[in-house]
């Protein structure tokens, strides 16, 4: 997945910054906050115009997600118009396509920010206030570049 890491750092490098806000705004996307029921987020994409909405009653560090999530979507799946992620099925078996975003999420939020020795990756998530699974997918990356990691 070197090819996410790859687009993650030219995003980086073209606009300066990770706040899913300021990005979508550079890539001019139109952000959406609709007080939805189910749904966390989702991406049209219509007459070439990328829209993304989100659920404005989560937290504000949820939607920040939801928004990173989003634009991770539109970047790495081009030709896929439109996703939408219900609440009651977040644990239910995850795509190809979710764990690609998974790690562009991971790259952009993290770069490149490893555990302590001896810190577990749920108190490495927890330090930089990220869902366990984000962390989850640099491990295999961590394990093949710092063998000692463990």
């Amino acid at each position: 997945m070197h090819w996410i890491k790859r687009e993650v750092r030219n995003l980086q490098e073209q606009y300066h910054t990770s706040d899913p806000f300021e990005l979508a705004d550079y890539l001019e996307y139109i952000l959406v906050p609709f007080p939805f029921r189910k749904i966390r987020g989702m991406l049209l994409v219509f007459e070439g115009t990328t829209f993304i909405g989100y659920n404005n009653t989560l937290p504000y560090r949820e939607q920040k997600l939801v928004i990173y999530h989003e634009i991770a979507h539109r970047r790495l799946h081009p030709s896929l118009n439109y996703f939408m992620v219900l609440e009651n099925l977040r644990s239910i078996c995850i795509s190809k396509y979710e764990r690609q975003v998974d790690r562009f999420m991971a790259e952009l939020l993290l770069c490149e920010q490893k555990p302590e020795p001896g810190e577990s990756i749920y108190e490495f998530a927890r330090r930089y206030d990220v869902p366990v699974k984000l962390v989850e997918t640099l491990v295999p990356y961590w394990l093949t570049k710092n063998r000692h990691y463990r």
